[in-house]
């Protein structure tokens, strides 16, 4: 089986597991979706949270089987972290290709969304021939795996405002049942799919002080590509 499967909370990873997709004739699935553990050829594309892998691809990882992985980290342009490394050293995957890909960083508004989709066209050739590749480690801040939950709830303060209808659709979109009605609860991991998928903008957020000193760091627009 071949497939592309994402993981997205604001748009970001979807817009590249799509480009896949369509130029390769893959189908796509939400990883909250899928029904299979078995694959041939898989295009895995997800965020980077606090340098770290996402909790549901951590899950998904830990009970698939895949002959020949392709993964695609996107990151908010501040640091990617070593997700492809902790991919293939701790579960064990045969990568034949990665990326980190830079892209809007959820908590900036302004930011840009990444748009060099050529820039992924050596992939698509290197999946037609599959080869193993290993992937080399890189820099990971010592504190990332210190509370990260907790960091973001510190972080960033999410905000009902008067648009909110309690339609309910935060809550059915939310992965972790982490929100109800737009009042997030301890398992919330500050990820804003709730503000993303909002149909009345809603829901809002703010920035602690020392997240915003954070954000005005050097922004890196690196494209690392492992082929």
């Amino acid at each position: 089986m071949n497939q592309v499967i994402y993981y997205s909370n604001t748009g970001q990873s979807l817009q590249i597991a799509q480009y896949f997709s369509k130029t390769l004739g893959y189908s796509i699935c939400n990883v909250v979706e899928v029904t299979s553990i078995n694959y041939n050829n898989l295009i895995l594309v997800f965020p980077v949270h606090s340098q770290n892998l996402p909790i549901m691809i951590k899950q998904f990882l830990k009970k698939v089987t895949v002959t020949y992985l392709t993964a695609i980290a996107t990151y908010g342009k501040m640091c990617c972290g070593n997700v492809l490394y902790e991919i293939q050293k701790k579960y064990k995957m045969n990568l034949i290709a990665g990326a980190y890909v830079p892209t809007k960083h959820s908590y900036l508004k302004n930011d840009k969304s990444f748009q060099a989709y050529e820039q992924l066209n050596p992939i698509l050739e290197k999946i037609k021939n599959p080869r193993s590749i290993k992937i080399p480690k890189l820099y990971k801040n010592i504190f990332s795996n210190f509370l990260p939950r907790l960091r973001s709830k510190l972080s960033l303060k999410l905000i009902k405002t008067a648009k909110c209808c309690s339609c309910g659709a935060c809550t059915k979109a939310c992965d972790f049942k982490a929100i109800k009605e737009g009042i997030p609860n301890h398992k919330c991991i500050r990820c804003l799919k709730c503000i993303t998928i909002c149909p009345y903008n809603a829901l809002d957020f703010k920035q602690s002080f020392l997240l915003q000193i954070y954000l005005k760091k050097q922004k890196s627009d690196q494209f690392i590509l492992y082929i």
